[in-house]
Order: structure tokens, then sequence, then C-alpha cells
């Protein structure tokens, strides 16, 4: 019994270590996701609160971007 349970065991270990590979060599389950919330981000209406929000921050990583360019500018 007691062989039994431990070749399922690792058999079941061996299954999970693979599907988790396939998943990261995939891009992983968390990019698609992102992609699909984007697209539906980009569908909804402006005026959408959840809408303004995505788009509120991604003018403030923009921004941010902007701001780290010059300060790298000035230090240079």
């Amino acid at each position: 019994m007691n062989k039994k349970l431990l070749m399922g065991a690792g058999a079941g270990c061996a299954a999970i270590v693979g599907l988790a590979a396939a998943r990261k060599h995939q891009g992983g389950p968390n990019h698609s996701k992102w992609d699909r919330m984007r697209q539906r981000m980009e569908e909804m209406p402006a005026d959408f609160p959840p809408r303004v929000m995505f788009d509120n921050i991604a003018a403030i990583r923009a921004n941010t971007d902007e701001i780290l360019r010059l300060m790298r500018q000035e230090s240079a």
C-alpha cells in the first residue's frame, strides 16, 4: 500500500512540474490575462470609471518615464 501511495505521489508531482514548465514556456497565464484586460478596457466607453482609472495609470507611467529621462539628462 505504501509503495503505491509513493508512486502515485511521485507521478502527481511530476505532472505538476510538467504543467508548470509548459505554462512558463507559453508565457504564463498572467500574460494572457493582462492582454485580455487591456483589450476589454479599450472596448469600454471613455467615461466609464474603470477605463478612466486605467487611462490615468497609463498617463502616470508615461509622465514618470519622461521625468526620469529628464533627470538623467540633467545629471549627465
